[in-house]
């Protein structure tokens, strides 16, 4: 296989996830709740069918452990952080979540060092900063613009490293289990939890209104297909095709993609913005290749 393959996935990964996230931006008046169980419902469904078309099975022999961790991470990253992620992007444009994603990255580094004691690599004490400097410019206003909003802002963020501690928390077990059935078990069980509290609250009926057929539908398929299987294909591809710093570069290109489709679907984005952005992707980059 061409070694530019996997590069080529690598890109296509961030263009399909920001466009999909532009598409979630559109559905601002469904319940994020609602949103992210619809999302994993049909995602989960997908990847059954993908795992029975492939002749994969569910690890029966899999230790206690790493049941245990696969479920926590699921619980965490799919019913915890997507919510906090939906319900920050109704909040705030997508150039402010391209910039606060890229916080990534580090997140995954220093939580791994600080859980799993790995030994972090150089460029973290250089890249991480200037993530922070790039987020602290997304946040600070000039007089006469529109506010960034703090709650949206944190909702985001709070996604983001929320998704970060579940990964770090399923890496051991991830490495002794298939990812298309990993990833499926974490989507069962971030559905089942997120469906669980909903119906002890009461709010069972709120949390499945999106699946009854209605014109949401029509942006709502489309965004989880792309932002939970097309993207994640892709983004395998770019593991296995390439090196796994590179693709994880690319993929944080999504950043700059994903503002510059805001842009074009109408939002002001100040100059300090993409500044701000150019400097936290670059911390990224500096993180994982240095």
């Amino acid at each position: 296989m061409p070694p530019w393959i996997g590069d080529a996935m690598a890109l296509g990964c961030a263009v399909v996830w920001a466009t999909a996230v532009m598409l979630f931006r559109r559905l601002g008046d469904v319940h994020p709740v609602s949103l992210n169980l619809f999302k994993n419902a049909v995602a989960t469904a997908l990847l059954l069918l993908t795992m029975a078309l492939a002749g994969l099975h569910f690890d029966a022999h899999r230790s206690a452990l790493d049941w245990l961790c696969l479920i926590g991470s699921g619980v965490l990253g799919l019913a915890v952080a997507d919510s906090l992620f939906l319900a920050g992007l109704r909040r705030v444009d997508a150039s402010v979540a391209a910039v606060a994603d890229c916080a990534y990255s580090p997140t995954v580094i220093l939580i791994s060092t600080l859980w799993l004691s790995e030994v972090p690599r150089p460029g973290f004490l250089w890249g991480a900063p200037l993530v922070l400097v790039g987020l602290l410019l997304v946040v600070w206003q000039s007089r006469g613009e529109v506010k960034v909003d703090p709650r949206g802002l944190a909702l985001v963020l709070g996604g983001v490293v929320t998704t970060a501690v579940g990964v770090v928390l399923a890496k051991p077990a991830l490495g002794r289990s298939g990812l298309v059935e990993a990833t499926t078990i974490r989507l069962l069980a971030g559905s089942a939890a997120l469906l669980a509290v909903q119906l002890a609250r009461g709010k069972g009926r709120e949390a499945l209104a999106l699946f009854k057929p209605q014109p949401a539908w029509r942006v709502a398929v489309p965004a989880t297909v792309l932002a939970t299987y097309v993207s994640m294909l892709l983004w395998l591809g770019g593991m296995k095709y390439g090196t796994a710093s590179r693709a994880a570069l690319l993929n944080q290109t999504g950043a700059i993609v994903l503002m510059l489709m805001s842009r074009a679907m109408g939002d002001r984005i100040p100059a300090r913005r993409w500044f701000g952005a150019a400097l936290a992707v670059t911390g990224v980059a500096i993180v994982v290749t240095r």
